[in-house]
């Protein structure tokens, strides 16, 4: 085990292990929201099943499981026509509303979309065996199953500096309202080493904003995607004592021009059973640290920088420590 301040690092092979590394404040209670890391369905890409039941394990009460549609996380099958014309992503991010998502049996697409990623990858058996209850965010706000979006800016504003975009209030579904207070679980995937974008545990959250297609979020060159993921920590922040479990169990991603798996985006290795788990409190801190592990400048990623703000300050000091130890734990 290692520890950088409110940071632990330490090898976990099991739920034993994983929950000896748990804060008693986190385990005392009686019920937990998880958001995993499930952008796609691409190899090593996603929480997998027998990861996620590491985390399961390790909790007793009852959890909740929450993510939202995406249209990356399907089978390949999925096409869009609007006006007898298949349209594109560049269509999509010009009509950012999603009404005409609803039409024509588009919606029903989403839903047996996210079926399938259930049922293929073993989430729908893990839950039915652990009594998980599952929650999509997009499903919820679609169906106006949400919570007042002025107590939820209340709450916000009461805590932090108001959101970029005031609509990210009105995106809490009630269900997980009713919750406000109990520990919600960053489970993020680590992703990102040696990169410049690393996706860790706060840009997990940003998967709690229903559009399908974030990318609008990102806006143009990146430009919004710092704030955007900023705000929407803020959110669930103001609501539920945010925890950060930052995991390379089973798969971790390592980008190379002529890896193994190919996807739109470029190639990539797995680095198998690397066992390594990164956890604690603030995520700002947590992600930071994880950015000295995997070779990443902290300085140089938007939504860290733009988190100092809303969080407070990353000690540098420790990001600097996990640097000098990084090859002790990720291939960097």
């Amino acid at each position: 085990m290692k520890q950088f301040g409110p940071v632990t690092v330490d090898k976990v092979r099991s739920s034993t292990d994983l929950k000896r590394l748990l804060p008693d404040s986190l385990l005392k209670s009686d019920v937990f929201i998880v958001k995993p890391s499930w952008y796609s369905p691409h190899p090593g890409n996603f929480t997998d099943a027998e990861t996620l039941r590491v985390l399961l394990e390790a909790l007793d009460g009852q959890v909740v499981v929450t993510e939202s549609y995406t249209l990356d996380r399907q089978d390949g099958s999925m096409k869009f026509a609007v006006g007898g014309a298949e349209v594109d992503w560049g269509w999509i991010l010009r009509h950012p509303s999603w009404s005409w998502v609803r039409e024509e049996g588009r919606w029903e697409q989403l839903r047996k979309q996210d079926k399938w990623f259930l049922d293929k990858y073993g989430f729908a058996d893990l839950f039915e065996e652990h009594g998980v209850e599952y929650v999509n965010v997009t499903e919820e706000v679609w169906q106006g199953r949400t919570a007042d979006a002025e107590k939820v800016k209340e709450a916000v504003e009461d805590r932090f500096a108001p959101v970029f975009r005031e609509k990210l209030y009105g995106y809490v579904p009630q269900r997980l309202y009713e919750l406000r207070g109990a520990p919600l679980i960053s489970f993020g995937k680590v992703k990102g080493i040696r990169g410049t974008l690393p996706s860790l545990t706060m840009k997990n959250l940003f998967g709690l904003i229903p559009d399908p297609l974030r990318a609008w979020w990102h806006g143009p060159n990146n430009r919004w995607l710092g704030r955007s993921i900023v705000d929407i920590n803020k959110v669930y922040s103001a609501l539920f004592k945010v925890y950060g479990v930052c995991e390379a169990l089973r798969y971790v991603m390592i980008s190379h021009p002529e890896g193994e798996v190919k996807v739109p985006w470029g190639n990539y290795n797995i680095v198998r059973d690397l066992g390594v788990v990164a956890l604690g409190q603030p995520l700002v801190q947590l992600d930071a640290v994880l950015c000295g592990l995997i070779g990443v400048d902290p300085e140089k990623v938007s939504y860290l920088q733009l988190g100092e703000e809303a969080f407070g300050s990353y000690d540098r000091r420790l990001v600097e420590e996990a640097g000098a130890v990084a090859s002790d734990w990720f291939p960097v």
